[in-house]
């Protein structure tokens, strides 16, 4: 899942960032209210964190103009902000959660994690696509039991099919939904990828390849 942070404190944009990907996320970090709100009405993502203090568009600004053209991405504001009524202000105008710095790096991922479990956009921490067990918190995969090694972009190309069975995704949606501006991947990547999951996982892995559209995945 692919992530935005509009923070303009360098550090602390960093140690979330690095936070998120541990924890399996496509993190992109933009310093700039006005940049921020201008790439969100072009790039799709599946959470905001958003600080309120910021150059060119205060925070607030910058979510009451967002939700009159999207209602429904979540919004967690990260400010030092935290004062009830700024509390409020800052829900009032369309944030699902505000989380007041200083915070534990660790507790915005769980913050994360649940907004995106209330929004739908993420199941629970383990998925069970018939003896494959893919636990998306600690980031390991399990075929009967038994642990199985994957590389960090297949297992983000695992979980994103995995979440999408029954239907066609193309090489372009999983490339996009995985990958941040920084390490951008090629969809022609893709293939590799998903080349190597058919290796390892064999017959639990019963993806079929759709000439023109992308990849169907029966669900178990």
């Amino acid at each position: 899942m692919r992530l935005l942070i509009i923070e303009d404190n360098e550090t602390l944009a960093n140690g979330l960032k690095t936070t998120l990907k541990t924890a399996g996320f496509a993190v992109d970090i933009i310093d700039d209210g006005a940049q921020g709100l201008s790439l969100l009405k072009v790039q799709k993502y599946d959470l905001l964190l958003l600080d309120l203090g910021l150059p060119s568009m205060d925070g607030i600004d910058l979510l009451r103009q967002f939700r009159h053209i999207n209602k429904s991405l979540p919004v967690l504001i990260i400010s030092a902000r935290d004062e009830l009524d700024q509390r409020i202000e800052g829900l009032d105008v369309g944030a699902d959660d505000y989380l007041c710095k200083p915070f534990i790096l660790k507790e915005v991922t769980a913050r994360v994690r649940a907004l995106l479990r209330r929004s739908n956009q993420m199941i629970e921490s383990k998925i069970e696509h018939g003896k494959l067990v893919l636990d998306t918190h600690k980031r390991s995969l399990e075929i009967e039991g038994r642990p199985l090694e994957l590389h960090r972009r297949e297992l983000s190309v695992l979980e994103y099919l995995l979440t999408h069975t029954d239907r066609v995704v193309s090489k372009e949606q999983i490339a996009e939904h995985i990958s941040s501006f920084e390490d951008d991947i090629n969809p022609i990547a893709i293939e590799t990828y998903i080349s190597r999951l058919r290796k390892k996982l064999d017959q639990h892995f019963n993806l079929k390849t759709v000439r023109g559209l992308g990849y169907y995945l029966e669900h178990a």
